[in-house]
């Protein structure tokens, strides 16, 4: 009898390299950037509620860990060329159990909205759900009111397919998109009059904008697992 062995990516995330940033899997050293970034009003508007305190996402990181060794979901950390932290954050996760069908959720820090870091960091997560895991089709779900992100799924080639009532906290709506693994890579758009100089000054701008100090973190007790899905669908465990 053959044993099949794991994809390897269950052992550990590849470091995926675009022009601009890298996406890599998810550090202990990135909870301290991503409680500043993702619990910012303008960024967790649209999004699950994020864990509440840097120890919170401590647990979120270590249970992303443990949901990837198990081949259930993956964590990408988005860190652009120039810094070490993380400004973002993509998911990937299994909505049946071979992983043809999955879902993924994405959440930039609002200084690197508009800046290109998006579209490259997507491409880099679509390809690899695609290619490495092997999905067949790639959902999506975003609350009706947000714009920026239903524009965003719309220019990488999503459909549109259904309106979920009441599906995202007590009372939002939300548009489910898909993409199929056949009609991927889109055919994607340059913005018109591209200008090389001026995006690098906003993405040094933004960098400059998001920049943390180091700190010294005390020694404390490892955190909890804390489950955290950035479209919802996940309660934070008590065990």
């Amino acid at each position: 009898m053959i044993e099949l062995q794991p994809p390897h990516w269950w052992e550990q995330l590849p470091v995926l390299t675009g022009a601009t940033l890298q996406l890599r899997e998810v550090e202990a050293d990135d909870a301290e950037a991503l409680f500043e970034l993702l619990t910012d009003p303008r960024v967790s508007e649209f999004i699950s509620d994020p864990p509440p305190s840097p120890a919170a996402f401590d647990g979120f990181i270590r249970w992303a860990h443990k949901q990837r060794a198990a081949g259930t979901c993956v964590c990408f950390a988005v860190v652009p060329n120039g810094l070490q932290q993380a400004i973002g954050l993509f998911q990937l996760r299994a909505l049946e159990p071979t992983f043809r069908i999955a879902e993924w959720g994405f959440a930039l820090g609002a200084a690197f909205w508009s800046t290109g870091v998006f579209q490259e960091a997507a491409v880099l997560a679509a390809d690899f759900a695609f290619r490495d895991i092997g999905v067949h089709r790639l959902e999506a779900r975003a609350v009706v009111e947000n714009g920026r992100g239903n524009r965003a799924l719309e220019k990488l080639g999503a459909q549109g397919e259904a309106v979920l009532r009441k599906s995202f906290g007590h009372d939002s709506t939300q548009f489910l998109w898909a993409i199929l693994a056949e009609s991927w890579p889109p055919n994607l758009k340059s913005p018109t009059r591209f200008e090389e100089a001026r995006l690098k000054r906003q993405i040094a701008n933004a960098i400059a904008a998001t920049a943390l100090s180091p700190k010294v973190r005390p020694s404390e007790t490892p955190a909890r697992p804390f489950p955290f899905f950035l479209t919802g669908g996940q309660e934070p465990e008590d065990k």
